[in-house]
């Protein structure tokens, strides 16, 4: 079902595939009788030029799309779309549904140790921060990440996982919560 195509379908091709054909003619369209509603007069008018249509027995008017939704008193455009496609027999494809998301364990083989890496407390010494203070409130994390081997820093975040950083700026979150106040140091 191709939106583009059934926007491109003339009213009044679609009003023929529905039985419906016009009574008369003006300079600016065709009168129909309404394909929704019984009436004994046409009050329906479809401007070909335009390709909309306007009710002046109830007031109503548009395009393809809000004609096919009165027919079949439906505000859905989907619904309307398929209505439209089903009337003028053309192929109905289900509409895009993305497969749902499956998230795969990527860390492997976590170990959580104390933090005693040279790299790791060189790289928090010239961020400012003592390597006691570090040690009081991080822990060093070596994991595996898509079959190589990697250690960070880490320190425990409120979902009890980790917030890892590592010596070259860049982070690994494990949630989405901000990383913790070490004392009065940033990580």
């Amino acid at each position: 079902m191709d939106i583009d195509a059934i926007k491109g379908i003339s009213l009044v091709d679609f009003l023929h595939h529905l039985g419906y054909e016009p009574t008369g003619r003006d300079s600016k369209g065709l009168w129909f009788y309404a394909p929704y509603r019984n009436e004994r007069k046409p009050s329906f008018h479809v401007n070909p030029r335009k390709n909309v249509w306007f009710d002046f027995g109830s007031g109503a008017g548009g395009d393809i799309f809000t004609l096919a939704g009165e027919l079949c008193n439906s505000t859905d455009f989907i619904r309307q779309a398929e209505y439209i496609a089903e009337k003028m027999r053309m192929p109905i494809s289900q509409p895009y549904k993305p497969e749902p998301f499956i998230e795969q364990p990527t860390f492997e083989d976590v170990k959580i140790s104390q933090l005693v890496s040279p790299a790791l407390l060189r790289y928090l010494a010239n961020r400012g921060i003592p390597a006691d203070i570090a040690q009081r409130y991080c822990v060093q994390v070596d994991y595996k990440l898509h079959g190589k081997n990697y250690y960070a820093i880490g320190f425990e975040n409120s979902a009890h996982g980790f917030e890892l950083r590592y010596p070259n700026k860049n982070k690994i979150q494990t949630s989405s919560v901000k990383p913790i106040l070490c004392s009065q140091f940033y990580i």
